[in-house]
């Protein structure tokens, strides 16, 4: 899950990334098989680090099949939730010099520790872990990966020629008489040097003597749905039976979700809409990694064009505080989103538990909806009033103690002096710079470029079959 890093400690962390940008560049440069591009761009409106070049990556996958015939395919298991932060100065400085020199001046002055030490802060002082989804994260993930990589080149021939990497999947070329466990044996000893370790769920062997594609994507992407209103309701009874059966026989991948998505590309008769809507409500409660996309596709086509809404209504204040017992945060958020698409009234008795949870996102979300009087009733809150303090800035909760008080969308009045006095929030606070968008809208989208995807075989990241890319 994406995680929303706290801007002060961000900052000091791309400060020192930003000030040693030659240095890191070079080492992660030396990588004979990543992907990678370690180019920053300031310029527009993109990212400031390319993503992942899929592309390429595709490219280089044939080169091996072409050349080898077999390659094996694996990648580290947990790989951002398991770096061990004082593992990014062995990577730069070598673990054995590291730990020889703990109380060296040098070394705490070193590059390498503080880049430690400013990624731990940024995770209240957690050593394990580096945060999802920051550019920040993925240079030093790379800068991890290169050094595993440099090590596996001593123990697996020719890698250089042979292996393809982006981020922590990688693709290794296997001789003719080579096996996977000798490859990945190495991989895993070089992996061990960081702490790390090779994922065994998504290790698998391709090519000459292996399927290339599992039955369930096969069943996905071939699936043609009836033109005839009259069978599309029969069709769309058989696709999902079959879609949760493919699912219960394959509990480690992404059916649901994949058969999901491509649900959303059918040419479906007004008529019977209302039963793929049903589906996909099912497939909600069935696969939770569905209901982000559900959500989104559903409120992007207008339900209440072709049913009523109130189903869809049941089932949000059904959820909600089931999803807040097993503090689900994620879900929870969804939920309340959809509840503010639809204007959907919450009786303050489904938003006990939510307010128990330390979000920000449902934090704002919740703030929200009470500014809409979309909840019913009074609800406490306290907990989240709290981090309106200076404290409170560099916590979790960062997002909401600035926003609410930015917005003043707090119940009673909160003296904003913690904030707009604050060394670092207080000059984003002269500039009036909102990170939350009341405003936003999901976007009605046209289904045609998901179904040339699935079509072409490019609607899903190559070599990971669960993890599709729209």
């Amino acid at each position: 899950m994406l995680s929303i890093v706290n801007p002060i400690n961000q900052l000091h962390v791309s400060d020192l990334i930003g000030k040693n940008w030659l240095e890191i560049k070079k080492r992660i440069a030396r990588s004979t098989i990543s992907e990678f591009d370690p180019q920053i761009v300031l310029v527009g409106n993109t990212r400031a680090v390319t993503g992942v070049n899929f592309d390429g990556v595709a490219r280089r996958r044939a080169e091996i099949l072409g050349a080898y015939g077999r390659y094996v395919r694996t990648d580290v298991a947990r790989f951002y939730p398991s770096i061990y932060t004082h593992a990014i100065p062995w990577a730069i400085l070598g673990k054995e010099y590291v730990k020889a020199n703990q109380n060296n001046s040098d070394f705490k002055t070193s590059f390498g520790n503080l880049l430690d030490k400013a990624v731990a802060a940024g995770q209240q002082g957690q050593t394990v872990g580096i945060p999802i989804g920051p550019d920040t994260s993925r240079i030093v993930s790379e800068l991890i990966a290169s050094e595993v990589e440099a090590i596996a080149h001593t123990q697996i021939r020719n890698l250089e020629h042979r292996a393809v990497r982006y981020v922590d999947d990688m693709l290794i070329g296997l001789h003719e008489t080579e096996t996977p466990s000798a490859v990945l044996s190495a991989l895993s000893n070089a992996l061990y040097e960081f702490e790390l370790e090779l994922n065994a769920d998504k290790t698998s062997t391709h090519g000459i003597g292996a399927s290339h594609s599992p039955e369930w994507i096969h069943y996905i992407r071939t699936f043609d749905l009836n033109q005839k209103k009259s069978r599309q309701r029969d069709d769309l009874d058989s696709y999902f039976e079959q879609i949760f059966h493919l699912a219960d026989s394959h509990p480690k991948d992404n059916v649901v979700l994949f058969a999901a998505k491509r649900a959303a590309s059918f040419t479906v008769d007004q008529t019977n809409m209302s039963h793929l809507v049903r589906w996909l409500l099912y497939a909600a409660r069935r696969a939770p990694s569905c209901l982000s996309f559900i959500v989104e596709h559903l409120s992007a086509i207008s339900v209440e064009d072709f049913m009523s809404d109130n189903e869809i209504k049941a089932y949000i204040l059904q959820q909600l505080p089931r999803k807040a017992e097993a503090v689900h945060t994620h879900e929870v958020a969804w939920l309340l989103f959809w509840a503010r698409e639809m204007r959907l009234s919450l009786p303050s008795t489904v938003m006990g538990k939510i307010t128990d949870l330390r979000s920000s996102v449902v934090a704002m979300l919740t703030l929200d909806l009470m500014q809409n009087n979309l909840i019913a009733g009074e609800i406490d809150i306290s907990a989240w009033r709290a981090s309106a303090t200076a404290e409170g800035l560099r916590s979790g909760l960062w997002l909401v103690a600035y926003e609410a008080t930015k917005r003043e969308w707090w119940p009673m009045r909160q003296a904003s002096g913690f904030v707009s006095g604050h060394q670092f929030f207080g000059d984003i606070w002269e500039r009036n710079i909102y990170f939350y968008d009341p405003a936003k809208k999901i976007r009605s989208k046209s289904n045609s470029s998901f179904s040339l995807n699935i079509d072409s075989g490019s609607g899903f990241s190559f070599g990971s079959y669960p993890d599709v890319r729209l």
